[in-house]
């Protein structure tokens, strides 16, 4: 399977994923619920009406009925649905939940999803509802386990395996769980949903489970949310680093007469009018809608669901697109207090995680719009590095603190809004120490620096002469030439700064060639996503300088993926 990581925000990501079997995806996605007993929307009419590439159905429902299971063999999955895009096939773990027990084992399910070939395929994982004992959490783990370990030596090597961490209100199990099938090797990750939590809008155990088990499995990987189906809590699940979903949400509530909003549910009976609806839904009168036979009436509003479920998919992937990711879920989960408990759970107990993965600087502003802003990633780090020696004259600025007024153009100080009113008189140079103090942690002398200066803001730096970079202008940070990094580099010990590459990568990363994570061998585990870094080989002999694609702890996870963009190669220079 190839990952490839396109745009990010927080621990969210936009991942270009090629399956072991050669199709393709995008995520953030959504996978609707197929019953074929229960065929509201076919796979084939949700691919022709939204376009859409995914769908999950249920490898069980289709073994346990003898003209499904003969058609599946015979035709393969995606013959038989009609469809070909992405399937998924879930064990029959959820029925097993419902009903205690199935008649068809771990070793028949993987032999039989074996035979009919889904892109995305599931071993018999125990499914433990939150709250249950110690107990009865820890056998269903090593159960699982078990069947985990069942599958690494049985499951088709064309299929992409999903294994799903148990263990949930237990911290110490979810590790465990984790751990080991990090240990397997699986190719795709899950978490379960704690339905009975989240159907009270209880999010809080979710986070807690969820970022727990995020926090050991690779970023290299894929991870699934089950049974994950309203669009109001995508977003917030997105950044935490979830990236696939599936429910039959859309149905479920289509046949209860139930319409979804990105805000929320709806009863047909109270609407007068449906906003966000589908072309196809949009010709009927709430009054027609209500006096539709049963099933026409299931239909119609299904196909609403889903349009407002793909909606919100799309939505979410472009926020990630424009580093706007976290604002979008300010926006979100103000539409119910649980959401908002569950945010602010996120940013206070796991500010850290985060924070590591949340890109060093944008494009654009940041929004002071509530208490939460304080707790973002963005604004801890630079209360952090706001700790070291500035020269320039201090003002408050909450929830900074005390900022020096030579960082009002810099990332996220200059950016924030509301921000400072009035600009201060700076002086360049002050300005240009106080900049590469703050984005490199070096201070140097600033009777050596001179700067070259553009409407009012320090733009090319020079230290004793010599061009050392520049002060970028969307954001206020410095951008070193290869002249500046060797002076940087002289003044801090390795690895800080650093990205290290083996002497095999030397050459053409010295020509200018991007980074690849197989040919690092070490680096600075302070550095994180957008960064300026410094690359050297294993001598601290400078290649190149560039911006730094992925954490470091990416590097280490993702086996062949651009870590860092390189912007001028010491040779080319």
């Amino acid at each position: 399977m190839e990952v490839r990581l396109r745009a990010r925000d927080g621990a969210g990501r936009l991942l270009e994923v090629k399956l072991n079997s050669g199709r393709r995806m995008l995520t953030p996605t959504f996978f609707p619920v197929y019953n074929p007993n229960i065929p509201i929307l076919t796979p084939k009419e949700i691919k022709e009406i939204f376009g859409w590439n995914e769908i999950i159905t249920n490898a069980y429902i289709i073994w346990r009925s003898r003209q499904l299971s003969s058609r599946a063999e015979e035709r393969g999955i995606h013959g038989l649905l009609e469809f070909d895009g992405v399937v998924m096939l879930d064990s029959g773990a959820y029925q097993m939940w419902l009903y205690g027990r199935l008649e068809v084992s771990n070793e028949e399910i993987i032999e039989f999803q074996n035979k009919i070939k889904p892109d995305v395929a599931t071993f018999h994982d125990v499914i433990i509802p939150h709250g249950a004992s110690r107990y009865e959490t820890e056998r269903g783990v090593r159960e699982t386990l078990h069947n985990a370990e069942i599958c690494r030596e049985m499951g088709d090597g064309e299929i992409t395996w999903l294994a799903t961490v148990q263990g949930a209100g237990f911290d110490d199990l979810v590790r465990l769980s984790a751990e080991r099938l990090r240990e397997l090797n699986f190719d795709y990750y899950a978490v379960g949903s704690l339905v009975d939590k989240t159907v009270e809008w209880n999010f809080e155990p979710m986070v807690d489970y969820t970022v727990t088990a995020l926090s050991i499995l690779p970023r290299s990987r894929p991870v699934h949310g089950w049974g994950v189906g309203h669009p109001a809590v995508f977003s917030l699940l997105v950044l935490m680093g979830i990236d696939t979903f599936d429910s039959a949400s859309y149905a479920l509530y289509a046949r209860d007469d139930r319409l979804m909003f990105p805000w929320g549910t709806e009863r047909l009976e109270d609407l007068e009018e449906i906003p966000y609806t589908h072309p196809l839904v949009e010709k009927y009168t709430v009054k027609e809608l209500r006096e539709l036979p049963k099933a026409e009436r299931t239909r119609v509003l299904a196909i609403h669901n889903l349009y407002v479920i793909f909606n919100e998919i799309r939505a979410v992937r472009q926020a990630l697109r424009g580093e706007y990711l976290f604002e979008y879920v300010q926006e979100r989960v103000r539409a119910h207090p649980g959401l908002y408990r569950a945010f602010l759970r996120l940013l206070e107990k796991y500010g850290d995680y985060l924070e590591e993965f949340t890109p060093f600087s944008r494009k654009h502003g940041i929004f002071n719009v509530g208490q939460e802003f304080g707790k973002r990633p963005e604004v801890r780090r630079a209360r952090e590095r706001l700790k070291r020696g500035y020269l320039g004259r201090r003002r408050g600025f909450e929830p900074y603190g005390d900022v020096p007024e030579t960082l009002l153009y810099t990332f996220p100080f200059g950016q924030t809004h509301p921000g400072w009113e009035e600009k201060p008189a700076i002086d360049p140079r002050i300005q240009a120490h106080d900049v590469i103090l703050y984005t490199w942690g070096v201070s140097l002398d600033v009777d050596k620096i001179n700067v070259e200066v553009r409407r009012g803001r320090a733009r090319k730096v020079f230290y004793e002469g010599k061009y050392i970079g520049m002060i970028r202008p969307h954001d206020g940070v410095f951008v070193p030439s290869v002249e500046g990094a060797k002076i940087l580099k002289d003044k801090i010990r390795p690895p800080t700064g650093r990205i290290i590459v083996d002497k095999v990568a030397a050459p053409p990363v010295s020509q200018g060639r991007s980074v690849f994570t197989k040919f690092v061998i070490d680096m600075d585990p302070a550095l994180r996503p957008g960064q300026e870094v410094m690359v050297v080989d294993p001598e601290d002999n400078l290649l190149a300088v560039g911006k730094l694609l992925l954490s470091p702890r990416e590097i280490e996870e993702f086996d062949s993926h651009p870590a860092v963009r390189v912007r001028h190669g010491s040779k080319k220079s």
